[in-house]
């Protein structure tokens, strides 16, 4: 997709790849997360490292990428006159990537240096916690971000090249047919559309479809569970998650905005106006989670605790579920 807006000082791009974290190997956990590191680290036609991000930062602009369990998304942002240098620069990632020995080794210690300064963080700690506790079965329970031991430790002790791992998962997923570009700026739609032409034609389409992994990471086996975790910040907060099909089929009806509204409203009548007249909740938000993925969802109720209401949890527990069985019954 190509948007024109003749009034923005800034163009921008997004390009994101239909496969994430969900398709690591199993013996090589965090790769998804490492290919996506090292794609800024030279080309082909700019072997310079860190030239992409040297172009933008001159013309006025930055970059970013993330990695989730089924998207690896890449974009930045850049002064209006220099769009077509950057996406010239940035079409080279998914054409010819070099993943030079010598950056493969210092961003592996840049992955781990990532994962270490996650552990401080409660959001981090909590998503962790919740793979480690899905179903082994299912691809969903590894370690998304890698680190050093599941990366280079992992190679050596297989004793494989870190690097043709790498190049092997770029060649197999990234792929024309599973990618989605949008790119927006001042120039006209038929500039911008030559230059997405000539410049990311060159990306070979190799026949996929996304990934798609059978099974929920949430079984019998891993509900009716209570887990208490201490957390680095103060807060008070409880969670229910609650296993799900797939949604998708169910998009034009959205179930889940639908129960996430009735139970996530505040008025009266409402669960939060109980536990507020009590004195034991202060907000409550519910909706489909963000681990969910094609294949399997997972629903949540968040409600940040008062002191009080964290001494009686059992009874907002009891509360919620009471409330679940009042919209069943109608």
């Amino acid at each position: 997709m190509v948007v024109h807006d003749k009034e923005e000082s800034k163009a921008c791009a997004a390009l994101d790849v239909n496969v994430g974290s969900l398709a690591d190997p199993q013996e090589l956990q965090g790769l998804a997360h490492f290919c996506e590191h090292l794609l800024f680290m030279g080309t082909k036609k700019y072997p310079k490292e860190n030239d992409y991000n040297a172009y933008l930062s001159a013309h006025g602009g930055y970059s970013n990428a993330y990695t989730d369990l089924e998207d690896t998304c890449y974009y930045f942002e850049v002064r209006y006159d220099a769009l077509g240098g950057a996406l010239d620069r940035f079409s080279q990632f998914f054409i010819e990537p070099l993943f030079t020995a010598d950056c493969t080794d210092r961003e592996v210690k840049a992955v781990d240096s990532e994962h270490k300064k996650n552990i401080q963080n409660d959001m981090w700690r909590q998503y962790q916690l919740e793979k480690e506790l899905s179903s082994p079965d299912h691809p969903f329970s590894m370690f998304a971000t890698g680190n050093y031991d599941t990366l280079s430790g992992a190679a050596r002790r297989m004793g494989v090249d870190l690097r043709e791992r790498l190049l092997d998962f770029h060649a197999k997923y990234y792929s024309a047919d599973i990618m989605r570009l949008v790119v927006v700026g001042r120039d006209s739609l038929d500039q911008l559309t030559e230059w997405v032409v000539s410049k990311f034609s060159g990306i070979q389409s190799k026949g996929l479809t996304k990934p798609l992994f059978k099974g929920h990471p949430l079984t019998a086996r891993e509900m009716g569970q209570m887990i208490y975790l201490k957390s680095i910040r103060e807060q008070r907060t409880l969670d229910l998650t609650f296993a799900l099909p797939d949604l998708k089929p169910y998009h034009r009806s959205k179930p889940a905005q639908y129960l996430g509204s009735l139970l996530g409203h505040e008025g009266r009548g409402s669960i939060l106006s109980c536990l507020r007249k009590r004195g034991w909740a202060t907000t409550i938000v519910a909706g489909r989670a963000p681990t969910s993925a094609e294949g399997f969802d997972m629903f949540k109720i968040t409600v940040s605790l008062t002191e009080p209401g964290l001494e009686n949890y059992t009874e907002v527990v009891r509360m919620v579920f009471a409330y679940i069985q009042l919209l069943q019954s109608k």
